[in-house]
């Protein structure tokens, strides 16, 4: 008895009501083949997805460069102090019925990209003015008012000229009178604007950050008439449990940002104590009784009595290393602690015994058990490894747009940081070209590298830079011998025999060039990376949607005209609305059909689609039934759909943004997203052969495949509709032996899994009815399912 295992995959349009529907197979009828990278992935680094997530260091911003940190509110000394380096930061306080009122605040820059955010008339996070002071990469100043409503905002008058000095204090004065609203930046007014009626016209003061680290003093807010109404400092928000680890200063101490002589990058921490202990500590962090904790700090400066590491938990001591006094000149000090107790709220402590005044960099701590495989957090490799990856893109992304690969190899203190504190951090770059290529081979997948061409939107400042030279380096780095100049060096790192990376593409979304000159790039670049290593598949920038605009089909146009002799894909992108999972898959597999047809009228038939970024921007189950919806796309489209890579893989639950990941996790555990679920589904019965399937394809969006050996058969689908659909499924050929059924049916369009309930959302057997070659079957509402079918 020939055995073949049929697997059934739906996906209904919404509708009122559904009857009943009917499909036939025909295995022997092949239509075309399906490339298994349709089901590959991007790891980008972005809201800790690598640094804080899937390279196993525990200590965030471990370079000290004021990223990798969420919100770090201290108080001391009569100042507020924000150590974070995070996005939109703030701290507001008062009465939110003050309505005409003038508000005072020393402020000073200690580290960071930008300046102040000065708060009045807030109600709320959604309506507020802020005067956003050394804004836009310390370029400028602005008012800015948010949207009613939305969780946006804008600038209500011109940018003016300006920065931000760092330790400079700074006197900062706004007033509201009516409809007007004034500030003044050391005496000087910098910004005078009357309202257009449509601002809030009461609200609390407050105070903030973007990207930078800063303190506040001297809080002072008056009624016109000058009585007094506030005059102390703010109250502190208390860090919870589970968000993103932050440094902050304990004990009798200074801490504040050294940019004379860090050991790398662009700065370091000065400590200076006066108590018995004190220093910089960061919360949380998971440990576990009898693991061996290594690592070190990098220190130099005056203290007497020497240093200490500790981890703490529940306010008691549980591992300490005492480290010996520091020189004046940098020098690293090993650390190991070992835990007699676990906890999922430890805290690590990097202290000064007694008074002293010292400069700390690169603190570092890895669980030994995590080094030895690799050093890789192994919940989160478990969490990759489970779709089975072909292949993974890296590292970004608008990342990658300003990449600096050589920061990110050879031993970890001498690593650069990323140019831009983006997406929640300032990369540090322990996760570079050597841990990303490692990483694939143990997951299985094939590495893809996106080059920074050296684009004039990511990288001003550095323009004389020679890119190209840059990303052939990268290429040699690689995969040239050991005995070329870059393979040297690669094999000085530990990796004597080339990696052999194959996948290549030319930057990120470089829309903002045009795509004319976009092209002009890649025509000067393809060559001589071809030239380079003749044996690379390279990729473009395609488009960006699914419409007909310069960004979408007539940037694919432009693209496959003039470049598609040079290279081998074009790399496109787009992100659903969550409402449309029903409709949406349909839309842009209609884009794949149109991009196939200029594909097919190239000087290069054989160009393919990638499409290396999308998704729909939910971690709830419609996302879920996209997925489902998409990837019967990608299939369909297997004759000009190459590869595929939604976005976001990783993501840290402490996040500001795009809660849209695939795995989601905090510093204990991780969580799927329904995207997660249905693609790990379709991945597992992934077969090369797409064949034909007959019937009421109107109302179905079903996709069967067969396998290369011939023997399984598997059909995709979801039922997006609100209503259950009766299924027939016959097989043209010899009657069926067995069939059973998996679904995932949550019931709702707001289901989701969570840390606290991971399974919420996951797949289940029902049953099949079967009649010889007929099989009955019923798909729930808002639901996906597989039918695993053997017959004779």
């Amino acid at each position: 008895m020939t055995r073949v295992l049929l697997v059934f995959s739906l996906l209904t349009a919404t509708s009122a009501s559904a009857g009943e529907v009917t499909l036939t197979i025909h295995p022997d009828r092949v239509l075309n083949r399906i490339d298994e990278k349709v089901y590959g992935h991007f790891l980008e680094h972005i809201y800790h997805s690598c640094n804080g997530g899937l390279w196993g260091e525990l200590v965030w911003d471990r370079s000290f460069e004021g990223g990798g940190a969420g919100v770090a509110w201290t108080q001391q000394d009569g100042c507020i102090s924000q150590e974070g380096g995070a996005d939109n930061v703030r701290l507001l306080f008062g009465d939110p019925q003050w309505t005409d009122y003038e508000f005072t605040v020393e402020a000073r820059k200690t580290g960071g990209d930008e300046g102040f955010l000065v708060l009045v008339r807030a109600l709320n996070n959604k309506e507020f003015y802020w005067a956003n002071l050394g804004g836009w990469g310390n370029a400028g100043h602005a008012l800015e008012r948010g949207i009613t409503n939305q969780d946006r905002w804008g600038s209500v008058t011109r940018r003016y000229d300006g920065e931000i000095d760092t330790e400079h204090w700074y006197r900062i004065r706004a007033r509201c009178e009516g409809r007007r609203i004034q500030f003044w930046l050391d005496d000087e007014l910098v910004i005078d604007y009357t309202d257009d009626g449509r601002g809030p016209v009461r609200g609390r003061a407050g105070v903030g950050t973007w990207q930078t680290q800063a303190q506040f003093r001297n809080f002072e807010v008056t009624s016109l008439g000058g009585k007094t109404l506030y005059e102390e400092l703010p109250p502190l928000p208390e860090q919870e449990t589970s968000i993103a680890p932050t440094w902050r200063p304990f004990g009798r101490t200074k801490v504040a940002a050294a940019t004379d002589k860090p050991l790398n990058g662009d700065q370091c921490r000065q400590i200076e104590t006066a108590g018995d202990f004190g220093g910089l500590a960061q919360r949380p962090l998971a440990i576990r009784a009898g693991e061996v904790y290594r690592g070190s700090i990098w220190a130099h400066g005056e203290a007497a009595g020497g240093l200490a590491v500790r981890l703490v938990a529940d306010g008691k001591i549980v591992a300490e290393q005492a480290i010996a006094a520091p020189t004046s000149d940098w020098r690293e000090f090993p650390v190991e602690l070992k835990p007699a107790t676990s906890s999922d709220d430890a805290e690590l402590q990097v202290g000064v015994r007694g008074p002293g005044k010292i400069w700390l960099d690169q603190a570092s701590l890895m669980p030994e058990s995590w080094r030895q495989s690799g050093g890789f957090r192994p919940d989160l490799l478990r969490a990759i490894a489970g779709l089975r990856p072909p292949v993974i893109r890296w590292p970004g992304g608008c990342f990658a747009s300003a990449y600096r690969w050589k920061d990110g190899i050879g031993p970890q203190h001498r690593r650069g940081p990323h140019p831009n504190n983006i997406w929640d951090d300032k990369d540090v770059n322990s996760f570079g070209t050597d841990e990303f290529v490692a990483m694939c081979r143990r997951v299985g997948a094939e590495p893809l590298i996106v080059v920074n061409i050296g684009t004039p939107q990511w990288n001003r400042g550095v323009m004389d830079n020679d890119f190209l030279q840059e990303a052939l380096d990268w290429i040699e780095y690689c995969n040239g011998p050991a005995d070329s100049k870059w393979g040297k060096i690669r094999a000085a790192n530990g990796h004597p025999e080339p990696y052999g990376v194959k996948y290549w593409e030319i930057d990120n979304e470089t829309w903002q060039m045009g795509a004319e000159t976009y092209a002009e790039w890649v025509n000067r670049f393809a060559p001589a990376m071809r030239k380079a290593d003749p044996s690379i598949t390279l990729g473009a920038c395609g488009s960006s949607g699914y419409g007909n605009g310069r960004n979408g089909l007539a940037w694919n146009r432009v693209l496959i005209e003039r470049c598609a002799d040079k290279i081998d894909n074009l790399s496109i992108h787009h992100y659903e609305n969550p409402n449309r999972y029903a409709e949406g898959p349909r839309a842009y597999e209609q884009f794949f059909r149109k991009t196939g047809d200029l594909i097919a009228a190239s000087k290069n038939p054989k160009l393919t689609i990638y499409v290396s970024e999308w998704n729909a921007q939910s971690t709830d189950w419609r996302t879920g039934l996209y997925c489902g919806g998409l990837l019967n796309a990608f299939e369909r489209c297997g004759d000009v759909l190459e590869i595929g890579g939604p976005a976001l893989f990783l993501r840290h639950v402490s996040a500001s943004a795009w809660d849209n990941a695939f795995v989601n996790f905090d510093h204990r555990t991780w969580f799927p997203a329904p995207n997660y679920v249905i693609m790990k589904l379709w991945r597992e019965h992934y077969a090369p052969q797409r064949i034909a399937l007959e019937g009421q394809t109107d109302t179905l969006n079903a996709v069967a495949t067969k396998s290369a050996d011939g023997k399984t058969l598997f059909v995709k689908v979801v039922n997006p509709s609100d209503v259950a659909v009766p299924v027939i499924l016959k097989l043209a050929g010899p009657s069926a032996d067995k069939a059973t059924i998996q679904v995932v049916a949550p019931g709702t369009l707001d289901a989701r899994n969570t840390l606290e309930a991971r399974d919420a959302v996951q797949p289940k057997s029902r049953t099949v009815q079967q009649e010889g070659s007929t099989l009955r079957f019923t798909m729930p509402a808002i639901s996906c399912g597989i039918v695993e079918i053997r017959y004779k």
